[in-house]
Protein backbone atom coordinates (compact mmCIF):
# COMPACT_ATOMS: atom_id res chain seq x y z
CA UNK A 1 0.00 0.00 0.00
CA UNK A 2 1.30 3.62 -0.98
CA UNK A 3 0.66 7.22 -0.64
CA UNK A 4 -0.29 7.15 -4.42
CA UNK A 5 -2.71 4.70 -3.78
CA UNK A 6 -3.93 6.66 -1.35
CA UNK A 7 -4.31 9.80 -3.29
CA UNK A 8 -5.91 8.01 -6.11
CA UNK A 9 -8.66 6.48 -3.91
CA UNK A 10 -9.74 9.49 -2.38
CA UNK A 11 -8.34 12.44 -4.29
CA UNK A 12 -6.08 13.39 -1.44
CA UNK A 13 -5.19 16.45 0.66
CA UNK A 14 -8.12 19.37 0.73
CA UNK A 15 -9.04 20.98 3.51
CA UNK A 16 -8.39 19.10 6.68
CA UNK A 17 -11.50 16.94 7.97
CA UNK A 18 -12.24 14.43 10.46
CA UNK A 19 -11.85 11.30 8.37
CA UNK A 20 -13.25 7.92 9.11
CA UNK A 21 -10.98 4.97 7.40
CA UNK A 22 -12.63 1.42 7.33
CA UNK A 23 -10.29 -1.14 6.88
CA UNK A 24 -10.08 -5.12 7.14
CA UNK A 25 -6.76 -5.41 5.57
CA UNK A 26 -3.68 -5.48 7.83
CA UNK A 27 -1.22 -3.45 5.45
CA UNK A 28 -3.40 -0.41 6.24
CA UNK A 29 -2.40 -0.84 9.74
CA UNK A 30 1.20 -1.70 9.04
CA UNK A 31 1.38 1.54 7.24
CA UNK A 32 -0.37 4.12 8.57
CA UNK A 33 1.37 6.68 8.48
CA UNK A 34 0.97 6.61 4.51
CA UNK A 35 -2.38 8.13 5.69
CA UNK A 36 -1.64 10.85 8.48
CA UNK A 37 1.00 11.99 5.79
CA UNK A 38 -1.57 11.77 2.83
CA UNK A 39 -4.23 13.93 4.58
CA UNK A 40 -2.05 15.87 6.79
CA UNK A 41 -3.95 14.87 10.22
CA UNK A 42 -3.32 12.67 13.04
CA UNK A 43 -4.25 9.25 12.79
CA UNK A 44 -5.72 7.02 15.72
CA UNK A 45 -5.82 3.29 15.39
CA UNK A 46 -8.84 1.51 16.74
CA UNK A 47 -9.89 3.59 19.30
CA UNK A 48 -12.65 2.46 22.23
CA UNK A 49 -15.59 5.02 22.36
CA UNK A 50 -14.09 6.91 25.50
CA UNK A 51 -10.51 6.93 23.73
CA UNK A 52 -12.88 8.96 21.11
CA UNK A 53 -14.68 11.37 24.04
CA UNK A 54 -11.35 11.78 24.77
CA UNK A 55 -9.18 13.06 21.42
CA UNK A 56 -12.57 15.19 20.35
CA UNK A 57 -11.41 17.54 24.36
CA UNK A 58 -7.86 17.28 23.37
CA UNK A 59 -7.68 17.30 20.09
CA UNK A 60 -8.44 21.34 18.53
CA UNK A 61 -7.28 20.39 14.69
CA UNK A 62 -9.47 17.16 12.82
CA UNK A 63 -7.81 14.26 12.94
CA UNK A 64 -8.44 10.27 11.60
CA UNK A 65 -9.73 7.27 12.23
CA UNK A 66 -8.12 3.78 11.44
CA UNK A 67 -10.84 0.58 12.25
CA UNK A 68 -12.33 -2.03 11.13
CA UNK A 69 -15.45 -0.97 12.32
CA UNK A 70 -18.40 1.69 11.01
CA UNK A 71 -18.91 4.66 13.64
CA UNK A 72 -21.06 4.29 16.48
CA UNK A 73 -24.00 6.72 15.79
CA UNK A 74 -22.65 9.12 18.70
CA UNK A 75 -20.03 9.77 15.85
CA UNK A 76 -20.99 9.00 12.62
CA UNK A 77 -21.86 12.74 12.11
CA UNK A 78 -18.62 14.09 13.09
CA UNK A 79 -16.28 12.09 10.28
CA UNK A 80 -16.46 11.71 6.81
CA UNK A 81 -16.12 7.76 6.48
CA UNK A 82 -14.15 6.26 4.03
CA UNK A 83 -14.11 2.52 2.92
CA UNK A 84 -10.28 1.58 2.08
CA UNK A 85 -10.38 -1.10 -0.63
CA UNK A 86 -8.53 -4.47 0.12
CA UNK A 87 -4.68 -4.15 -1.16
CA UNK A 88 -5.97 -7.71 -3.65
CA UNK A 89 -9.09 -7.37 -4.48
CA UNK A 90 -11.44 -9.42 -2.57
CA UNK A 91 -8.71 -10.51 -0.58
CA UNK A 92 -7.10 -9.06 2.78
CA UNK A 93 -2.89 -9.07 2.63
CA UNK A 94 -3.87 -11.49 5.48
CA UNK A 95 -6.18 -13.56 3.28
CA UNK A 96 -3.57 -13.35 0.66
CA UNK A 97 -0.74 -14.18 3.04
CA UNK A 98 -2.74 -17.32 4.01
CA UNK A 99 -3.44 -18.29 0.79
CA UNK A 100 -7.05 -18.87 1.36
CA UNK A 101 -9.41 -18.86 -2.21
CA UNK A 102 -11.07 -15.73 -3.36
CA UNK A 103 -14.39 -18.05 -3.37
CA UNK A 104 -13.90 -18.94 0.11
CA UNK A 105 -13.58 -15.11 1.47
CA UNK A 106 -16.23 -14.07 -0.93
CA UNK A 107 -18.82 -16.91 0.75
CA UNK A 108 -17.66 -15.65 4.27
CA UNK A 109 -18.61 -12.44 3.78
CA UNK A 110 -21.82 -12.67 1.95
CA UNK A 111 -23.27 -15.72 3.89
CA UNK A 112 -23.93 -17.78 0.28
CA UNK A 113 -22.12 -20.29 -1.41
CA UNK A 114 -19.63 -19.29 -3.84
CA UNK A 115 -17.34 -21.22 -6.45
CA UNK A 116 -14.72 -20.34 -8.50
CA UNK A 117 -15.54 -23.56 -11.23
CA UNK A 118 -13.37 -25.58 -12.63
CA UNK A 119 -15.46 -26.52 -15.47
CA UNK A 120 -15.58 -25.07 -18.64
CA UNK A 121 -17.83 -25.37 -22.10
CA UNK A 122 -15.32 -28.40 -23.42
CA UNK A 123 -17.49 -30.10 -20.06
CA UNK A 124 -20.57 -29.56 -21.64
CA UNK A 125 -21.90 -31.26 -24.43
CA UNK A 126 -24.22 -30.60 -27.07
CA UNK A 127 -26.02 -26.93 -26.03
CA UNK A 128 -24.84 -25.74 -29.27
CA UNK A 129 -27.06 -22.47 -29.04
CA UNK A 130 -25.55 -21.74 -25.27
CA UNK A 131 -22.24 -21.94 -26.35
CA UNK A 132 -22.68 -19.74 -29.58
CA UNK A 133 -24.42 -17.27 -27.32
CA UNK A 134 -20.91 -17.37 -24.87
CA UNK A 135 -18.61 -16.86 -27.36
CA UNK A 136 -21.02 -14.28 -29.19
CA UNK A 137 -21.56 -12.24 -25.46
CA UNK A 138 -17.44 -12.76 -24.92
CA UNK A 139 -17.24 -11.00 -28.10
CA UNK A 140 -19.61 -8.24 -27.52
CA UNK A 141 -18.49 -7.50 -24.02
CA UNK A 142 -15.34 -6.50 -25.18
CA UNK A 143 -16.69 -3.57 -26.80
CA UNK A 144 -18.57 -2.82 -23.72
CA UNK A 145 -22.12 -4.65 -23.69
CA UNK A 146 -23.38 -5.97 -20.94
CA UNK A 147 -25.90 -9.04 -20.58
CA UNK A 148 -28.25 -8.59 -17.48
CA UNK A 149 -29.70 -11.90 -17.19
CA UNK A 150 -30.32 -15.18 -18.91
CA UNK A 151 -33.42 -17.74 -17.99
CA UNK A 152 -33.01 -22.00 -18.03
CA UNK A 153 -35.85 -23.53 -18.29
CA UNK A 154 -36.31 -27.30 -19.15
CA UNK A 155 -36.68 -30.92 -18.26
CA UNK A 156 -34.69 -32.02 -14.96
CA UNK A 157 -31.45 -33.74 -15.50
CA UNK A 158 -30.57 -31.28 -18.37
CA UNK A 159 -28.01 -29.35 -17.22
CA UNK A 160 -29.60 -26.22 -16.23
CA UNK A 161 -27.98 -25.36 -12.80
CA UNK A 162 -24.54 -27.56 -14.47
CA UNK A 163 -24.24 -24.68 -17.96
CA UNK A 164 -23.85 -21.79 -15.07
CA UNK A 165 -21.41 -23.48 -13.30
CA UNK A 166 -19.09 -24.01 -17.18
CA UNK A 167 -20.40 -20.63 -18.17
CA UNK A 168 -18.56 -18.96 -14.76
CA UNK A 169 -15.44 -21.03 -15.47
CA UNK A 170 -15.58 -20.52 -18.66
CA UNK A 171 -15.70 -16.56 -18.53
CA UNK A 172 -13.22 -16.30 -15.28
CA UNK A 173 -16.49 -15.33 -13.00
CA UNK A 174 -17.02 -16.08 -9.54
CA UNK A 175 -20.55 -18.18 -9.01
CA UNK A 176 -22.61 -16.44 -6.38
CA UNK A 177 -25.61 -19.15 -5.50
CA UNK A 178 -28.23 -16.83 -4.03
CA UNK A 179 -29.92 -19.04 -2.33
CA UNK A 180 -33.24 -17.30 -1.78
CA UNK A 181 -34.58 -19.70 0.64
CA UNK A 182 -31.75 -19.44 3.05
CA UNK A 183 -32.44 -15.28 2.45
CA UNK A 184 -35.92 -15.63 3.27
CA UNK A 185 -34.54 -17.29 6.64
CA UNK A 186 -33.22 -14.02 7.99
CA UNK A 187 -35.18 -11.83 10.27
CA UNK A 188 -35.26 -9.30 7.29
CA UNK A 189 -34.77 -11.08 4.36
CA UNK A 190 -35.09 -7.82 2.09
CA UNK A 191 -32.60 -6.41 3.92
CA UNK A 192 -30.53 -9.06 3.53
CA UNK A 193 -30.91 -9.67 -0.44
CA UNK A 194 -30.29 -5.61 -0.20
CA UNK A 195 -26.71 -6.11 1.61
CA UNK A 196 -25.66 -8.96 -0.85
CA UNK A 197 -26.10 -6.29 -3.89
CA UNK A 198 -24.58 -3.63 -1.74
CA UNK A 199 -21.22 -5.29 -1.04
CA UNK A 200 -21.42 -6.09 -4.66
CA UNK A 201 -22.05 -2.59 -5.47
CA UNK A 202 -19.05 -1.36 -2.87
CA UNK A 203 -16.46 -3.81 -4.45
CA UNK A 204 -17.24 -2.65 -7.61
CA UNK A 205 -16.39 0.86 -6.84
CA UNK A 206 -12.75 -0.11 -5.59
CA UNK A 207 -12.37 -3.12 -7.76
CA UNK A 208 -14.05 -2.59 -10.99
CA UNK A 209 -12.65 -5.73 -12.60
CA UNK A 210 -14.32 -8.40 -10.43
CA UNK A 211 -16.95 -10.59 -12.17
CA UNK A 212 -19.39 -12.68 -11.07
CA UNK A 213 -22.17 -14.75 -12.01
CA UNK A 214 -25.35 -15.30 -10.02
CA UNK A 215 -27.71 -17.96 -10.03
CA UNK A 216 -30.91 -18.48 -9.04
CA UNK A 217 -31.96 -21.75 -9.14
CA UNK A 218 -35.45 -23.14 -9.09
CA UNK A 219 -37.16 -19.47 -9.16
CA UNK A 220 -40.67 -20.89 -9.60
CA UNK A 221 -40.10 -21.85 -5.60
CA UNK A 222 -40.80 -18.23 -4.86
CA UNK A 223 -44.16 -18.25 -7.05
CA UNK A 224 -46.95 -19.54 -7.00
CA UNK A 225 -48.88 -20.31 -3.60
CA UNK A 226 -46.10 -17.68 -1.73
CA UNK A 227 -46.68 -16.00 1.47
CA UNK A 228 -46.53 -12.18 1.40
CA UNK A 229 -43.24 -11.90 2.48
CA UNK A 230 -41.91 -13.97 -0.31
CA UNK A 231 -43.99 -12.24 -2.86
CA UNK A 232 -42.24 -8.91 -1.56
CA UNK A 233 -38.86 -10.71 -1.90
CA UNK A 234 -39.78 -11.49 -5.65
CA UNK A 235 -41.17 -8.38 -6.24
CA UNK A 236 -37.63 -6.80 -4.98
CA UNK A 237 -35.94 -9.28 -7.06
CA UNK A 238 -37.42 -8.40 -10.12
CA UNK A 239 -36.87 -5.02 -9.69
CA UNK A 240 -33.19 -6.19 -9.64
CA UNK A 241 -33.05 -7.49 -12.20
CA UNK A 242 -35.20 -5.58 -14.32
CA UNK A 243 -32.49 -2.56 -13.74
CA UNK A 244 -29.40 -3.72 -13.73
CA UNK A 245 -27.03 -2.28 -16.05
CA UNK A 246 -28.92 0.47 -16.90
CA UNK A 247 -29.00 3.39 -15.52
CA UNK A 248 -32.19 2.92 -13.01
CA UNK A 249 -30.00 0.48 -11.03
CA UNK A 250 -28.98 1.72 -7.53
CA UNK A 251 -26.02 -1.07 -7.75
CA UNK A 252 -23.66 -1.21 -10.29
CA UNK A 253 -21.52 -4.03 -10.89
CA UNK A 254 -20.76 -6.61 -13.49
CA UNK A 255 -22.49 -9.58 -12.83
CA UNK A 256 -24.70 -11.97 -14.67
CA UNK A 257 -27.68 -13.55 -13.57
CA UNK A 258 -28.49 -16.97 -14.85
CA UNK A 259 -32.60 -18.16 -13.18
CA UNK A 260 -33.53 -21.83 -13.36
CA UNK A 261 -37.02 -23.15 -13.43
CA UNK A 262 -38.33 -26.80 -13.74
CA UNK A 263 -41.89 -26.11 -13.40
CA UNK A 264 -42.94 -23.39 -15.70
CA UNK A 265 -46.69 -23.64 -14.88
CA UNK A 266 -46.45 -21.96 -11.87
CA UNK A 267 -44.59 -18.58 -13.46
CA UNK A 268 -47.06 -19.07 -16.01
CA UNK A 269 -49.82 -18.96 -14.42
CA UNK A 270 -48.89 -16.74 -11.38
CA UNK A 271 -46.14 -14.20 -12.88
CA UNK A 272 -45.88 -14.65 -16.58
CA UNK A 273 -44.26 -11.11 -16.40
CA UNK A 274 -41.13 -12.56 -14.65
CA UNK A 275 -40.63 -14.05 -18.32
CA UNK A 276 -40.87 -10.67 -20.52
CA UNK A 277 -38.07 -9.46 -22.57
CA UNK A 278 -36.11 -7.09 -21.30
CA UNK A 279 -35.87 -8.55 -18.22
CA UNK A 280 -33.99 -11.90 -19.59
CA UNK A 281 -31.23 -11.39 -22.37
CA UNK A 282 -32.36 -14.85 -23.73
CA UNK A 283 -34.55 -17.47 -22.45
CA UNK A 284 -33.66 -21.15 -23.22
CA UNK A 285 -35.64 -24.45 -23.23
CA UNK A 286 -33.53 -27.26 -22.44
CA UNK A 287 -34.95 -30.14 -23.89
CA UNK A 288 -33.66 -34.05 -23.83
CA UNK A 289 -30.16 -34.42 -25.79
CA UNK A 290 -29.94 -34.85 -29.79
CA UNK A 291 -28.30 -38.03 -30.72
CA UNK A 292 -25.54 -36.04 -31.69
CA UNK A 293 -25.48 -34.50 -28.39
CA UNK A 294 -25.58 -37.35 -26.67
CA UNK A 295 -22.77 -39.07 -28.40
CA UNK A 296 -20.52 -35.98 -26.94
CA UNK A 297 -22.23 -36.57 -23.69
CA UNK A 298 -21.24 -40.34 -23.76
CA UNK A 299 -17.62 -38.82 -24.81
CA UNK A 300 -17.59 -37.01 -21.79
CA UNK A 301 -18.49 -39.86 -19.05
CA UNK A 302 -16.88 -42.30 -20.54
CA UNK A 303 -13.29 -40.90 -20.23
CA UNK A 304 -14.44 -39.27 -17.03
CA UNK A 305 -14.61 -42.61 -15.74
CA UNK A 306 -12.23 -44.66 -17.73
CA UNK A 307 -14.36 -46.74 -19.18
CA UNK A 308 -13.24 -47.33 -22.87
CA UNK A 309 -10.80 -49.81 -22.49
CA UNK A 310 -13.77 -52.23 -20.80
CA UNK A 311 -15.87 -51.38 -23.35
CA UNK A 312 -13.18 -51.95 -26.24
CA UNK A 313 -12.94 -54.82 -24.53
CA UNK A 314 -16.93 -56.14 -25.31
CA UNK A 315 -16.46 -54.56 -28.75
CA UNK A 316 -18.97 -52.16 -27.71
CA UNK A 317 -19.24 -48.75 -28.80
CA UNK A 318 -21.12 -45.61 -28.34
CA UNK A 319 -23.38 -46.14 -30.83
CA UNK A 320 -24.12 -49.34 -29.31
CA UNK A 321 -24.49 -47.63 -25.89
CA UNK A 322 -27.44 -46.06 -27.73
CA UNK A 323 -29.03 -48.45 -29.21
CA UNK A 324 -29.50 -50.45 -26.38
CA UNK A 325 -30.64 -48.00 -24.29
CA UNK A 326 -33.10 -46.93 -26.93
CA UNK A 327 -34.20 -50.75 -27.61
CA UNK A 328 -35.76 -50.23 -24.04
CA UNK A 329 -37.22 -46.80 -23.48
CA UNK A 330 -37.07 -44.89 -27.17
CA UNK A 331 -41.15 -46.15 -27.67
CA UNK A 332 -41.83 -44.40 -24.36
CA UNK A 333 -40.41 -40.97 -24.83
CA UNK A 334 -42.73 -38.37 -25.88
CA UNK A 335 -40.31 -36.60 -27.65
CA UNK A 336 -39.69 -37.02 -31.14
CA UNK A 337 -35.95 -37.24 -32.44
CA UNK A 338 -34.61 -36.81 -28.47
CA UNK A 339 -32.66 -39.48 -26.88
CA UNK A 340 -34.44 -41.22 -23.94
CA UNK A 341 -31.45 -40.43 -21.07
CA UNK A 342 -31.11 -36.55 -20.31
CA UNK A 343 -27.96 -35.76 -19.86
CA UNK A 344 -27.89 -36.88 -15.92
CA UNK A 345 -28.79 -39.91 -16.56
CA UNK A 346 -26.08 -40.49 -19.02
CA UNK A 347 -23.67 -39.72 -16.43
CA UNK A 348 -25.85 -41.89 -14.11
CA UNK A 349 -25.74 -44.73 -16.53
CA UNK A 350 -21.49 -44.79 -16.90
CA UNK A 351 -21.14 -43.93 -13.08
CA UNK A 352 -22.86 -47.35 -12.83
CA UNK A 353 -21.04 -49.01 -15.34
CA UNK A 354 -17.25 -48.16 -13.48
CA UNK A 355 -19.39 -49.25 -9.90
CA UNK A 356 -19.76 -52.54 -11.56
CA UNK A 357 -16.21 -52.75 -13.15
CA UNK A 358 -14.73 -51.72 -9.35
CA UNK A 359 -17.02 -54.46 -7.74
CA UNK A 360 -16.45 -57.43 -10.19
CA UNK A 361 -12.75 -56.36 -11.65
CA UNK A 362 -14.87 -56.30 -15.41
CA UNK A 363 -17.86 -55.23 -17.71
CA UNK A 364 -20.03 -57.96 -19.51
CA UNK A 365 -23.05 -57.70 -21.80
CA UNK A 366 -25.30 -58.40 -18.93
CA UNK A 367 -24.04 -55.84 -16.48
CA UNK A 368 -25.05 -53.68 -19.39
CA UNK A 369 -28.37 -54.46 -19.66
CA UNK A 370 -28.90 -54.35 -16.00
CA UNK A 371 -27.65 -50.81 -15.69
CA UNK A 372 -30.26 -50.05 -18.29
CA UNK A 373 -32.79 -51.53 -16.94
CA UNK A 374 -32.27 -50.06 -13.33
CA UNK A 375 -31.38 -46.20 -14.54
CA UNK A 376 -35.46 -45.68 -16.05
CA UNK A 377 -35.22 -42.07 -17.47
CA UNK A 378 -37.32 -39.34 -16.35
CA UNK A 379 -39.44 -39.48 -19.51
CA UNK A 380 -40.68 -42.99 -18.44
CA UNK A 381 -41.21 -41.91 -14.75
CA UNK A 382 -42.78 -38.72 -15.08
CA UNK A 383 -44.14 -38.31 -19.01
CA UNK A 384 -46.98 -36.56 -18.46
CA UNK A 385 -45.02 -33.68 -16.64
CA UNK A 386 -42.46 -33.88 -19.44
CA UNK A 387 -45.20 -33.57 -21.98
CA UNK A 388 -46.65 -30.59 -20.57
CA UNK A 389 -43.13 -29.00 -20.05
CA UNK A 390 -42.60 -29.55 -23.87
CA UNK A 391 -45.61 -28.10 -25.30
CA UNK A 392 -44.13 -25.12 -23.79
CA UNK A 393 -40.93 -24.99 -25.78
CA UNK A 394 -42.38 -22.84 -28.18
CA UNK A 395 -42.11 -19.50 -25.71
CA UNK A 396 -38.44 -20.19 -25.53
CA UNK A 397 -34.79 -20.66 -27.57
CA UNK A 398 -34.93 -24.76 -27.88
CA UNK A 399 -31.73 -26.66 -27.11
Amino acid sequence: MNNSIISNLFGGGGTPNNYWFVAEDIEYYRNNSLISVEYNIPLIILPSQNELTSKFKDYKEPFGVLSTLYPDKEFENLFIVKELPNKYGILTTQEFEANINEDSALQKRLGLSVIKSPFGLSDVGGAKALKKFTSELLLAEQKGYKAKAIFLVGIPGTGKTFFPKCFAGETDRLLIQLNLTLIMEANEPIKKLNSIFEFLDKKNKQNPNEKYVILIDEIEKMIGNASPKEKQMLGRLLTILNDINTPACEYSFDGIFFATANNLNEILDNNPELLRRGRFDELFFINLPTYESAREIFKIYIKKFSLQNHLDNLNINIEDLIMKIDNAYSQENPIDARFSYTPSEIETFCKRLDFCIKAYGSLDDNMILECIELILPITLSAKQGIQRMVAQKILFKEI
